[in-house]
């Protein structure tokens, strides 16, 4: 009587055993490769940047590094106008904080006497905040709040956020 109950459970652990290896769950994930060219123009930045900072505190006579720095900021907001984009620069004392965005503005074209959307970049200025007793400045862009610690000197950060496929891809230098 004690082998039929072996039998039995040998059985049930076997068919057990068989259905669940006919049963299979499987996760599929799809990853899409993160835009290099994106992650290539932060890059660029940063080294362009870093070398107008330079030469504005090295040849004051130049312009000051706010006036250089604007400068560049509107010479790449064109060139970046498919990305959103700010800019955090000063020192210990002033932050200044200045974000590129692009709208499209619907336009009224004279040659065919129809509407047409033509991309514009804006300029906004956004306020930094700095945190008393410390070296940190607080810019907020899109409802995300990023923090910027301020060193001695002339500091140039930028963050870069592009949009694409649902994904959204951020870069903070």
């Amino acid at each position: 009587m004690h082998r039929k109950g072996q039998v039995f459970l040998m059985a049930t652990i076997i068919i057990v055993g068989i259905l669940l290896s006919l049963v299979s769950i499987s996760n599929k994930s799809v990853v899409r490769k993160e835009p290099e060219a994106f992650f290539d123009l932060a890059d660029e930045i940063g080294f362009e940047t870093k070398r107008v900072l330079d030469y504005g505190v090295i040849n004051p006579a130049q312009g000051s590094v706010e006036n250089l720095a604007g400068r560049l900021l509107e010479n790449y907001s064109e060139y970046i106008s498919n990305e959103d984009v700010a800019f955090v620069y000063g020192n210990r004392d002033e932050v200044y904080a200045i974000s590129y965005n692009q709208v499209n503005t619907i336009a009224v074209s004279l040659l065919t006497n129809s509407f047409i959307t033509l991309p514009v970049t804006t300029r906004n200025i956004i306020e930094a905040r700095r945190e008393t007793g410390t070296n940190i400045a607080t810019v907020r862009i899109r409802d995300n709040d990023f923090d910027f610690d301020l060193k001695p000197g002339q500091n140039f950060y930028f963050v870069l956020i592009k949009d694409e496929d649902g994904e959204q891809f951020v870069t903070v230098k």
